[in-house]
C-alpha cells in the first residue's frame, strides 16, 4: 500500500523539466505574469484603499473650512489625493475667472464653464492615475490562457511524436507526455484567473472614487456659482 501511495504522488518539477525547451520557456514566462499580476494586485488593493481614505479625509477638511481660500491654503500641508487635486485645479481656474472678470470691470453674470471643464480634465486624469498598471491584468488576463493553451498543444505534439518515434502505442507511454501539455493549461489558467477576478474588483473600485470626485466636483460648481454669480437683479442695484 505504501508503495502504491508514493507513486501515485505527482513530482510537478520533475514533468516540468522533462517538458522540453519549448515547455520549459512556457512555464517561465507563465510564472513571471502570475508574479507581475499578483505584484499588481497587491500594490493597487493597498493604493486605492489608501487613496479613497484620503479623498474622504480631504473632503471632511473641505466642510469644515470657513472659506476655499482658508482651504486652499491647508492644501498644501495635506497628503496627495485625487479630490484634493481635482480641488487644487478648480480653485486656481476659479481664481483666474474672477481675475479676468475684474480686469475687463465686468458686471455681468458669470458662468464657471471654464472651471467645469478644468474640473473634468483634472478628474480624467485622476482617473488615469487610479487605473495606472491595470492594462497588466488585462494582459494576463487575455493571454495567460492562449499562452497556455499554446504549450498545450506544443507538449501534445511532442507526445504523438514520441509514441511515433517509440512505436508504443499505450496509454502508459502517452500519459507522461499529456500530462506535461496538461500542466501548461493549468499555468494559464493559474495566472488568469486571479487576474480577471481582480481586474473587476480594482474596476469597481475606481468607478466608486470617481463617484467620489464627481459630487464633489457638483458641490464645488454649487458653491461657486452660489457665491460668485451676479444675478441679473443685481446688475441695476
Amino acid at each position: 500500500m505504501e508503495t502504491v501511495a508514493q507513486s501515485a504522488k505527482i513530482d510537478w518539477f520533475s514533468i516540468i523539466l522533462h517538458g522540453g525547451p519549448i515547455g520549459i520557456a512556457i512555464t517561465i514566462l507563465l510564472g513571471i505574469m502570475s508574479i507581475w499580476a499578483w505584484v499588481v494586485i497587491i500594490s493597487k488593493m493597498h493604493r486605492l484603499k489608501e487613496m479613497h481614505g484620503l479623498s474622504e479625509k480631504f473632503l471632511t477638511n473641505f466642510w469644515e473650512a470657513k472659506s476655499l481660500s482658508e482651504l486652499n491654503l491647508r492644501v498644501k500641508d495635506m497628503d496627495y489625493s485625487p479630490a484634493r487635486e481635482v480641488f487644487r485645479s478648480g480653485f486656481n481656474e476659479m481664481i483666474r475667472v474672477l481675475q479676468t472678470r475684474e480686469k475687463r470691470g465686468s458686471t455681468g453674470s458669470v458662468i464657471f464653464d471654464t472651471v467645469k471643464r478644468t474640473l473634468s480634465r483634472q478628474k480624467m486624469i485622476e482617473e488615469a492615475n487610479l487605473g495606472s498598471n491595470l492594462s497588466i491584468l488585462a494582459v494576463c488576463a487575455s493571454a495567460g490562457p492562449f499562452i497556455g493553451l499554446f504549450g498545450t498543444v506544443v507538449g501534445i505534439i511532442r507526445a504523438f511524436h514520441d509514441i511515433g518515434s517509440s512505436g508504443a502505442s499505450s496509454l502508459a507511454a502517452v500519459a507522461p507526455g499529456i500530462s506535461e501539455a496538461l500542466i501548461a493549461t493549468a499555468l494559464g489558467l493559474f495566472v488568469a484567473i486571479p487576474a480577471v477576478i481582480f481586474y473587476n474588483i480594482l474596476i469597481n473600485r475606481i468607478k466608486k472614487h470617481l463617484v467620489l470626485l464627481d459630487g464633489f466636483s457638483s458641490d464645488f460648481i454649487n458653491i461657486l456659482e452660489r457665491h460668485y454669480t451676479i444675478k441679473p437683479d443685481q446688475e441695476n442695484t
